[in-house]
């Protein structure tokens, strides 16, 4: 096929999607997952058709927003507000010439709503979008809040789905068609998935709403403690990674499974409480690596058979009427999913060679956690010690979530390093800030010379594992752990945010009467535990945690943020010279992306995980909900920053660290993952940034 018909075949995917969506026909992925539940649950089926318009509204207005935050296609920086008072339309563009003045004759015979603000942004001569713009928040966070139109000769429509906002925006073909369709379809997949997450939310809520209230219950925050109460084994960090119903709090490809079918999603991610009988499978020694800590590392399986001691006795029944010897095989742990869709395929010829051997007789049950590909085994007696990261070939959000080699074989590095850090710190850090170590690291040896092209090319990415301390162990009966994106979900018996509850509670135990002054104190107190350890690892030892929402867990009793949690080395970044500095020479695995001789790629990984993801998201609901400045917080940010680089700067050796961190931290713009611009681009490079203003910049002390 030649290029001209690749593309023409292209731009037909796009706008057959586009004109399906327009003459009112349910879009493809819709149509599957409705026809699964017609076939397994009929009584979803309304819930599913209600919750259409909601799940493509979501999407639509991620992706609304991301644009405008990454500037595509100067979808930001070539708008024009509009400021609607009453009946009078206030345009900020230098004169009014015959377009706008078309524009805005249009927009008064549709009717827009008074005190709301708009971004007008021209397609071409007779065309503009409209979309309305609550709130601008730090770091170019626009809030899209309303519904999207386009005006064009035949009048003002609705725009409803992503896939018409890329049909229209695809005009300008800054990109290529391919990306388009490719990120079209993705878009197609999540609204889709984000309406089943709605529908399954509101039956899970009622049934929940009704057993409180027999109960005598009233915040989520309560019935997960009577629970705990009543049963041991209940574990309080799982029920809060599965109010996942939402997902990624800016990814347009959020709720995005793409090679998944509506059973798979269903049956197994976190938001449908989902489980998944994790299996195992045999990688012959010499086509195995693997480092486990705390264990006899040359025994590869003693940590997986101390973890389940029935494990061993089938492993070796299956292997010995296969004329198999157990000590020649490493044993993996595998998302059922990935053994049934993907291992026979990309294995096929090792399989036949039993080079790899599954093991059909054990399961071991477990809940998926927000990650989706990390589950925690069902407590079956003892408590779980251990989560399990699996590979799972199939692409969420931006990424097909297989693990690499570097992030099974680091797993274990790692822990070692940073156990061995946190040894030298202050108590109070060691006592705050706390590690859900990785314990073990598997993965199957890509050989190159026998396997040079193709699919083979993934081999060591599809059969991994790493298994990292079950974050439940570190909670006492009267805490609770929250996973730092589902502070911010709906609770399922006041349907007001979890954060909301937990800083209700927060007033109640601090006896304060002012509820924003009670969410002032709890920011502080939330980022007085969390700041200090991501500010420390990264000044004193290059240390660049990605501490994200997703891979941070704050643990809270009474309502009062106690300790925060960290996991998830994989997308760690250390700068070489300061580990070196402190730790001698580390030695991660080979080509590892770890360690890196670019400050700057380990200054961006906190800064955006921690300070714009984390804190940022933060900062954005309690104001939100309590009415509180966005200014006075992030003020309180830098006065709690300052504290951590003034007691490392009183150290001669940290004091050059110090500086460079806080021009760093302060300069008066930084990048910000460009989320969108990452689909649209050729492939090859791992991140793109949006340059955005900096919202701790103007309270940088004067000699910065």
């Amino acid at each position: 096929m030649s290029a001209s018909s690749t593309q023409l075949l292209e731009y037909d995917v796009l706008r057959t999607a586009f004109m399906n969506f327009r003459q009112g026909k349910m879009l493809q992925d819709e149509l599957k997952i409705l026809n699964f539940l017609q076939n397994n649950y009929p009584d979803m089926v309304p819930a599913y058709e209600l919750s259409l318009t909601r799940g493509r509204l979501g999407i639509l207005r991620r992706l609304a927003g991301a644009m405008l935050r990454e500037d595509i296609m100067g979808l930001h920086s070539s708008s024009h507000d509009l400021y609607i008072i009453d009946s009078i339309y206030a345009l900020n563009v230098p004169a009014i010439d015959e377009y706008w003045q078309m524009m805005i004759q249009t927009l008064h015979t549709y009717g827009l709503e008074s005190g709301e603000i708009y971004k007008l942004y021209p397609l071409c001569e007779r065309e503009c979008l409209v979309i309305p713009v609550s709130r601008t928040y730090a770091f170019n966070r626009v809030e899209v809040d309303g519904i999207i139109l386009h005006i064009s000769k035949d009048g003002v429509r609705t725009i409803e789905h992503a896939v018409e906002l890329l049909h229209l925006m695809r005009r300008k073909e800054e990109f290529e068609q391919s990306a388009w369709v490719k990120l079209a379809l993705e878009l197609v997949n999540g609204s889709a998935n984000l309406a089943l997450s709605y529908a399954y939310w509101e039956q899970m809520k009622k049934e929940l709403q009704q057993k409180s209230d027999e109960h005598g219950i009233t915040t989520t925050i309560d019935w997960v403690l009577s629970q705990k109460l009543q049963d041991h084994k209940f574990d309080s960090s799982l029920f809060f990674e599965q109010l996942s119903v939402e997902g990624h709090n800016l990814h347009p490809g959020t709720k995005t499974k793409i090679g998944m079918e509506p059973e798979d999603v269903f049956r197994y991610a976190p938001e449908y409480n989902g489980v998944a009988d994790i299996q195992f499978v045999g990688i012959r020694k010499d086509y195995a690596e693997w480092g486990v800590i705390e264990e006899n590392e040359e025994d590869a399986n003693a940590l997986l058979f101390k973890e389940y001691p029935e494990l061993p006795k089938v492993v070796e029944q299956e292997y010995s009427e296969q004329g198999l010897c157990v000590n020649d095989y490493v044993l993996v742990p595998v998302h059922p999913w990935q053994l049934e869709k993907v291992i026979p395929k990309i294995y096929h010829q090792e399989i036949k060679k039993q080079i790899v051997v599954p093991i059909r007789g054990m399961r071991v049950p477990c809940g998926s956690t927000s990650s989706f590909r990390t589950v925690v085994p069902l407590a079956n007696g003892e408590e779980p010690k251990h989560a399990i990261k699996v590979a799972v070939n199939s692409q969420m959000t931006s990424t097909v979530r297989t693990i690499s080699a570097n992030t099974t074989n680091n797993a274990t590095v790692f822990t070692r390093l940073i156990r061995s850090i946190m040894k030298q710190e202050e108590q109070d850090l060691i006592e705050k800030f706390v590690p859900v170590c990785e314990c073990a690291g598997f993965n199957f040896k890509f050989k190159e010379a026998e396997n040079p092209t193709g699919i083979h090319l993934q081999k060591n990415r599809n059969l991994s594992a790493v298994l990292r301390l079950n974050v439940d162990t570190f909670v006492a009966l009267d805490e609770i752990a929250v996973v730092g994106s589902s502070l911010f979900s709906e609770s399922p018996i006041t349907e007001k945010p979890i954060l909301v509850e937990l800083i209700e509670r927060f007033a109640e135990e601090t006896n304060e009467m002012s509820i924003r002054t009670a969410a002032f104190q709890f920011v502080s107190e939330y980022v007085s535990v969390a700041l200090p350890g991501f500010l420390t690892l990264m000044t004193k030892y290059g240390i660049g945690l990605e501490g994200h929402l997703q891979n941070s867990v704050m643990v809270f009793k009474d309502g009062r943020p106690v300790r925060m949690l960290f996991r998830d080395w994989g997308g760690a970044r250390i700068y070489r010279s300061r580990i070196e500095q402190h730790q001698g020479q580390v030695s991660f695995y080979p080509g590892s992306v770890t360690l890196t001789d670019s400050l700057k790629e380990m200054h961006n990984k906190v800064f955006y995980t921690v300070l714009q993801n984390h804190c940022g998201e933060l900062i954005l609901q309690v104001c939100k909900y309590f009415g509180l400045g966005e200014r006075e917080l992030w003020k309180e940010i830098h006065s709690i920053c300052e504290q951590v680089f003034d007691q490392l700067e009183s150290l001669p050796e940290y004091a050059e660290s110090v500086r460079i961190d806080r021009e760093a931290l302060y300069q008066a713009e930084v990048d910000h993952k460009a989320l969108v611009r990452m689909r649209l681009e050729p492939e090859g490079k791992e991140y793109f940034y949006a340059i955005v203003p900096n919202p701790l910049h103007e309270f940088r002390r004067k000699e910065e």
